[in-house]
């Protein structure tokens, strides 16, 4: 039986998909303490930088945000996750507070499969799910070998080990996309209906947190919004947040990021220069208002000197693979202080006022020189830019375009 069992965990571990454990793999593997948790759906996901609040402020920090995740769903992730590790501080985005549905099923495993076999785990199934068809989700959420043991024709060599990741739980969206119009943020007036269920659990998180001495945040992080209901929502949010006394910051109402450089894709989420604002702008208000560490001349969390170190090797990985695609170039260069660069443009380049190019380049402060001598033997591009990688002074790489 013993023999079996080992057997069964074997291909298990094969055949089950390996997002969620590869996501938190460091969450989990990490005995020392994580002071901050960041929690929510793909805007959390791809806007907030663990490892830039480590290098920037010294923040213990992990991202444990999904894709569609609802309120509702964060607030088991909370539970779970408070398991493990009791935080100091959580953060926790609000942009699926006004979904009536508790969850995303066909994401909702991103979370779940990562975490044991619990009773609070039982209880987030009965409470997150349909009860017409609960019996097939406990199966399928506690048990999740009944889902994925035929997945044996689709197996590839990294279903056999779980896959490194660098970012601590975030997840980098490197593209730059035209954004919607934007609302004007003051012509919205506030939502004036009944609470949506995720309304409701977001309460459910606050009272949470407060009865077990866990300070909280709670934002909404920036996107283009082009529908009046959600700066509405977002402003009720407000309105709960002051019931209860705790910190709302609502991004919407604020210029810290330019869409025009900072979104990777029309209506929603934001790419790394985005991400980079939004970390940058919460590790100072963290350090600002709440009592977290600063851990950097702290031994116990040395190992992340090394995580960092590889993270940096992550950028420039990101850099190399957008070598063809100069708008992705340009907004991954955007705050870098690992990586230093030199633009030089030809005269014969064209930078139209109101264009894509234009909105980079002044992202980067119009760090480039004009230089028409460089293009002598590359007569058919028009912008040169060289990297360096600022450990050691090294050349990166050289792109044309």
């Amino acid at each position: 039986m013993l023999i079996l069992f080992i057997c069964f965990l074997a291909v298990n571990r094969v055949l089950e998909r390996k997002y969620s454990k590869e996501k938190y793999a460091d969450f989990f593997n990490q005995k020392e303490d994580f002071d901050v948790l960041i929690f929510g759906n793909s805007h959390a996901l791809n806007a907030i930088s663990p490892m830039q609040l480590w290098n920037d402020y010294g923040i213990i920090s992990y991202n444990m945000a999904n894709h569609a995740e609802r309120t509702a769903t964060t607030y088991y992730n909370i539970l779970l996750a408070c398991e493990k590790n009791t935080p100091q501080l959580v953060v926790v985005d609000t942009f699926m507070v006004k979904s009536q549905e508790k969850v995303s099923e066909n994401l909702v495993h991103n979370m779940f499969d990562t975490y044991p076999i619990s009773y609070k785990k039982y209880l987030a199934v009965k409470d997150l799910f349909d009860s017409k068809d609960l019996q097939n989700n406990e199966i399928e959420h506690l048990f999740n070998f009944s889902i994925y043991h035929a997945r044996w024709n689709e197996l590839i060599k990294s279903d056999f080990k779980i896959g490194k990741k660098y970012e601590k739980g975030a997840e980098s969206r490197i593209e730059v996309a035209k954004p919607n119009n934007v609302i004007d943020f003051n012509s919205a007036s506030v939502y004036n209906k009944e609470e949506s269920i995720n309304m409701q659990y977001l309460r459910k998180i606050i009272e949470y947190c407060k009865e077990n001495n866990i300070q909280i945040l709670v934002t909404d992080l920036p996107y283009p919004a082009n529908k009046t209901e959600q700066i509405s929502e977002s402003k009720y949010v407000q309105t709960i947040c002051n019931e209860y006394n705790v910190n709302y910051i609502n991004f919407l109402g604020m210029n810290l990021v330019n869409y025009n450089t900072d979104c990777a894709d029309s209506d929603s989420h934001l790419n790394p220069s985005g991400a980079r604002k939004v970390t940058d702008y919460l590790g100072k208000y963290i350090m600002d208002i709440y009592n977290i560490p600063d851990q950097r001349n702290n031994n116990a969390y040395k190992f992340w000197y090394e995580d960092y170190n590889e993270y940096i090797d992550f950028k420039i990985n990101n850099l190399k693979g957008s070598e063809k695609y100069l708008n992705n170039y340009l907004m991954l260069l955007y705050g870098e202080e690992d990586i230093k660069y030199e633009i030089t443009i030809s005269g014969k380049r064209k930078i139209e006022e109101g264009s894509t190019l234009k909105y980079l380049l002044e992202n980067l402060n119009n760090n480039y020189k004009i230089n028409d001598d460089a293009f002598k033997e590359k007569t058919d591009k028009t912008i040169k830019i060289t990297t360096y990688d600022n450990r050691d002074g090294k050349l990166i790489n050289t792109v044309w375009f």
